[in-house]
């Protein structure tokens, strides 16, 4: 009998601890992409759902790059403003660039913009720009990609979690998400390999569905 393949994350991308609260408040209830969705300023439901998203990813960049606890609440409060003012605009579109990509650079001219208001002389403005230029021709940098990547996957994952039955959410924990071999799993489970490495492949499809819905993938371009 020809083996199953084993479906795996690839890429290095190692799921976080699953961010439970916002996942289990926002299931997916529909195909249409959330970003999508937030093109309508109007769309509260929507929004809510965008915000708490996105919002401890953004807080999270902002304190890396050497923002207070505090300022950062302003900083990320900023971009969210400028987010309603655009979305209606945005195309999410693979061939021009990723949602995450823009992300960023929304995110980054906040970021220079509150510097610029905080800066009183002017070598702490030379400092900010030293320390931002490996960040600011224009791509994210690997510390933002990776960030991002890892949020949005913690999201996914969750939200499969709450909507999967027990033994098949085991199936693929196990196999794909500890690396546990299938026989091992199956004996705990009492059933076949074959149906541990179906049901691991068949939660995993839907995780990628998960990460469509944010213009994202298992792996990157």
């Amino acid at each position: 009998m020809q083996r199953p393949c084993h479906p795996s994350f690839s890429d290095g991308l190692v799921p976080l601890h699953p961010v439970t609260a916002v996942a289990n408040n926002f299931m997916a209830e529909t195909r249409v992409s959330l970003i999508q969705r937030v093109r309508n300023p109007a769309d509260e439901v929507a929004w809510s759902e965008f915000f708490a998203i996105y919002r401890p990813l953004l807080t999270a960049y902002v304190r890396k790059r050497g923002v207070s606890e505090e300022d950062a609440a302003d900083v990320v409060q900023d971009v969210f403003t400028r987010l309603v003012s655009v979305m209606a605009d945005f195309q999410l579109d693979s061939q021009r660039g990723r949602f995450r990509t823009w992300l960023w650079r929304v995110t980054q001219n906040a970021l220079t913009d509150w510097f610029r208001r905080r800066a009183t002389q002017g070598r702490a403005e030379q400092e900010w720009a030293d320390q931002q230029a490996s960040v600011d021709d224009g791509s994210p940098s690997n510390e933002w990609d990776l960030l991002y990547r890892r949020h949005i996957l913690e999201i996914a994952v969750e939200r499969v979690r709450v909507s999967t039955v027990t033994a098949t959410w085991a199936c693929f924990e196990g196999r794909i998400l500890a690396g546990r071999p299938a026989a091992e799993i199956a004996a705990e489970l009492d059933v076949s390999t074959n149906v541990v490495y179906v049901n691991a492949s068949r939660v995993l499809a839907r995780v990628r569905e998960e990460l469509a819905a944010f213009g994202e993938g298992l792996v990157s371009p």
